[in-house]
Formats: C-alpha cells, structure tokens, sequence
C-alpha cells in the first residue's frame, strides 16, 4: 500500500492528506494522527485530535462534501479527545469511547497521569472540553469495523479493525518509533499490560498497522 500525499488549501491554510490505503486517509498536522474510514458511502473518524487542530478534520470533510457519521476514539487522551467538542458541534456525529473512559469524555471525571512528570505537565497543561453524550465502545455496532481491547496505555485503550482493508487502529497502544513498534513508557499506566496488548496487536491478521503518532506499521 503506497502512502499518496495530497494537499488541501482553506481559508489561507494548507494542510496535507495522505490516503494510507483504499478506503483509509490520515488527517496530517492533528498532533495524534486522525483517520477518516469510508465504509460503502459512509465516513468515520478514529481520533479527534486536539482542541487546537479540530479545523484542520472539520475542514477535510467539507472539501470532500461528506460528513463523519461516527467518530471511533482509541482512548481518553487529549491529543486524541482534544477536537471532539468542536466536530460533534458542526457535524453531530455519534461518538463511541471505551466503556471505563466514558467519564472523562463526559467531564465527569479526570484522566489518571502516569508517575513520570512529563504525563503529569501533559495532564494539566492540555485539556478537551467535555461533549454532552457518547456510546460504549461495547456497543458499536457498525458493519466493517470492529474493535479489540488493548489498555495498558490507558485503562480503556481500544483497537479498531476495518475489515477490508485489514488495517488495525491502534491509538497509543504502540507507537512507531524509527521503524520499530514501542510502547511509550512516559504515557503508559501499566506496562505489564501494554506488553500483553501489543502482543495481541501484532498476532492480528492486520496488512497495516496504523498508531496514534508515527508512521503506519507492517502488520502480518
């Protein structure tokens, strides 16, 4: 699959689109990486970036005339909860968040910083505003994608599987480092976990691997 770099020019601002495969497109500039998924004549989003970037999602699906029925959320961080406020206000979309995360989403709750300073300056330095409502990831229901429970990086970090182009999102569960699939240890609540996690990640029948930061990964 051959990463095509396309860019699109708003309001005076250039950003760039990458179609990762058939019916995939990263998002570029989102700090976590957001994909759009087209599954037959429907658009989802995995990710909603941050506060800051929302434009930049919001701005790609008005150039393609479509909107992100469903936005899939791998876990509570704000680089990756961050826009969600701002998409779900000009698209209502209906938004699926790991079930022991849905709190946080909501406001109801705070996220859990790790030990390491730099998770605790994160954690009070960035921050989404809450949405009003969202559905169980338990519950999703949509034909083409299912999900997979990876936490460790968080308690609730979820995989997404889009079954015709066998490509795995996988949020922070991983991420690809020079090349090479790590777990970022200054993020990650439970290490033991994660391990456990990008085990499962990697014995996935999945061609591509696709992470939260970084570049996709050659799966299976």
């Amino acid at each position: 699959m051959v990463i095509i770099n396309t860019y699109i020019y708003m309001e005076n601002k250039t950003y760039r689109i990458m179609k990762v495969s058939d019916n995939v497109t990263l998002i570029d500039g989102t700090m976590a990486n957001c994909y759009d998924v087209k599954i037959e004549d429907r658009h989802l989003l995995i990710d909603a970036g941050t506060k800051g970037s929302s434009w930049k999602v919001i701005a790609y699906y008005k150039q393609i005339q479509q909107i992100p029925e469903y936005i899939l959320i791998t876990h509570y961080h704000p680089d990756h909860t961050g826009g969600l406020k701002a998409i779900t206000d000009e698209f209502r979309s209906k938004v699926y968040v790991p079930d022991n995360e849905m709190d946080v989403v909501l406001g109801k709750s705070k996220i859990i910083p790790t030990k390491h300073l730099l998770s605790k300056f994160v954690s009070k330095l960035m921050k989404s505003n809450p949405i009003t409502s969202a559905i169980k990831v338990t519950d999703l229901n949509i034909n083409g994608i299912s999900f997979m429970k990876t936490p460790g990086h968080t308690p609730g970090s979820t995989s997404y599987y889009l079954e015709s182009d066998q490509v795995l999102f996988v949020g922070d569960a991983v991420t690809n480092r020079s090349g090479k699939a790590i777990i970022n240890k200054a993020f990650t609540l439970d290490l033991k976990m994660a391990e456990k996690s990008k085990e499962l990640i990697f014995n996935k029948k999945a061609a591509l691997i696709l992470p939260g930061h970084g570049k996709p990964l050659v799966g299976r």
